[in-house]
């Protein structure tokens, strides 16, 4: 894919670039639908814990597992959405040395929000692609995740992109 630059000529637009340019795309487009909601200080991580909760409760340390970042990120960003009222702490059980996490009724609404602003982005990029094209990218872009995923070659990154305001 070529583009044209200011004195008109193409120059090669690598993957990378696009990449990164359709990544910030997404994330102003989520973060203003959000926004419009009244989701002001929402981050990407906070967004990694909620989608990563169950009925039955989980750990901060099992969330930072399951997230790919480290125990202090994670413990920062539970932290963060306590004491905004979307998660409460409750003692486990199971083991006393540690606390369960559970999505509350304002976490669960975020929720319901956050898959509306994913519809809508999806409605706004089949306006440009069409269904079938939308759906190979997915597929396409799914693919190469699940193979680096494999790798387990992001950890590091996934504590910087936590810290990212939508």
């Amino acid at each position: 894919m070529a583009q044209k630059n200011l004195h008109g000529n193409s120059k090669p637009v690598f993957l990378s670039r696009l990449l990164v340019k359709s990544y910030r795309i997404v994330q102003s487009m989520n973060g203003s639908y959000l926004r419009s909601l009244g989701y002001d200080n929402f981050k990407i991580g906070h967004i990694m814990v909620l989608m990563n909760l169950n009925e039955q409760g989980v750990t901060t340390t099992d969330l930072a597992k399951i997230a790919k970042v480290s125990k202090q990120a994670m413990s920062k960003l539970v932290n963060e959405l306590v004491q905004e009222g979307y998660l409460v702490s409750r003692s486990n059980p199971q083991d006393l040395r540690s606390s369960l996490l559970f999505c509350t009724e304002k976490g669960n609404k975020f929720l319901e929000d956050l898959m509306k602003s994913r519809a809508y982005l999806a409605e706004k990029f089949t306006e440009i692609l069409g269904k079938e094209r939308l759906e190979l990218l997915n597929e396409l872009l799914g693919e190469i995740v699940e193979h680096y995923d494999e790798l387990a070659v992001n950890s590091n990154f996934n504590d910087s992109v936590a810290s990212t305001k939508l």
